[in-house]
């Protein structure tokens, strides 16, 4: 488990699976993921029996839990995606599913865990990340913990209708370092 002033990272229980369903369904939610189709509940558990199985090989995923009171309560999820081994780079993905978390700091916070993880523990030289153009919250959330705007893709996503560029962000070892 990882930890944080408000935020901890910990593994993925079977039984997020539900919330899952629920998040990954709601179109408010999913409008900022890359995911179009309806989630099923199999599917959810096929993603979850392959996430688990190759762990150590390309992904590290965590489910993000928030104090709220005296207790955490299950908000979303974060993890380092496509991990390259050979040049230790990744693509990190966050997605705070419960909607009355949203703009109170709980992803960027569970972000900045996430990339000080990515570079203080499992060593890795960059950490990358997309966000849709209109999704200014993830593209503020990730430049405020250092990434920076490496480019953009232009009208590579149809979303609501019409299509949207993709900006690309990122951030090497030495910058988190000097940031730290």
């Amino acid at each position: 488990m990882l930890q944080g002033k408000n935020v901890r990272l910990r593994e993925i229980h079977k039984e997020d699976v539900k919330k899952y369903m629920e998040w990954f369904n709601d179109p408010e939610v999913k409008q900022y993921l890359t995911i179009f189709l309806p989630m099923t509940e199999i599917g959810e558990e096929k993603w979850l029996e392959d996430i688990c199985t190759k762990r150590s090989q390309t992904d590290v995923v965590f489910a993000i839990e928030a104090r709220s009171g005296k207790k955490w309560v299950h908000i979303g999820n974060c993890g380092l995606h496509n991990i390259n081994w050979h040049d230790r780079d990744c693509e990190m993905g966050i997605v705070i599913g419960e909607k009355k978390f949203w703009s109170n700091g709980y992803g960027t916070e569970a972000a900045k865990i996430l990339v000080d993880y990515a570079f203080g523990q499992v060593n890795l030289h960059r950490v990358s990340a997309g966000a849709y153009a209109f999704n200014v919250r993830s593209i503020k959330m990730q430049k405020r913990i250092g990434l920076k705007e490496e480019g953009c893709v232009r009208k590579a996503v149809y979303k609501n209708g019409q299509y949207y560029d993709k900006i690309l962000l990122g951030i090497l070892k030495e910058e988190w370092k000097k940031n730290k």
